[in-house]
């Protein structure tokens, strides 16, 4: 039950983190610098929010939220990154390999800044040792 909880939490990640940073791509903004303060500042909050609900429900699933968010991370870039290749590789078809490179960039580029920013949260707000 948990690999399965993990294993959804991680798809869960990729679909919407992709689907919030596609969003704030198409925010219609000319100049450059504060597009990219944007862009920054929306995989900030993206990271946030997912790193609240992932450790809301792995508490309330009585799952050790500090041990697992490492897991649906580490998993959410293995199918990030391996899926699509895989995909290519097995169906050579032009569409699904123009879907699987568009999949695999989103996961290298979202996937990592989102996922070592909810690995910094996870560590600095879980690891505090009472005195």
């Amino acid at each position: 039950m948990k690999k399965f909880i993990i294993a959804l939490s991680a798809i869960f990640e990729f679909i919407f983190y992709t689907f919030f940073m596609v969003l704030i791509g198409l925010i219609p903004i000319n100049n450059k610098i504060l597009e990219l303060l944007l862009h920054f500042i929306g995989l900030f909050l993206v990271a946030i929010l997912f790193y609240l609900i992932i450790r809301f429900l792995f508490q309330k699933l009585d799952m050790k939220a500090k041990k697992y968010i490492y897991y649906v991370g580490i998993l959410n870039l293995v199918l990030g990154i391996f899926a699509p290749i895989l995909l290519i590789i097995i169906l050579p078809n032009e569409t699904l390999t123009l879907f699987a490179f568009l999949v695999l960039i989103s996961s290298v580029y979202y996937g990592i800044l989102i996922n070592v920013l909810i690995f910094f949260f996870n560590y600095f707000l879980t690891n505090k040792k009472k005195i």
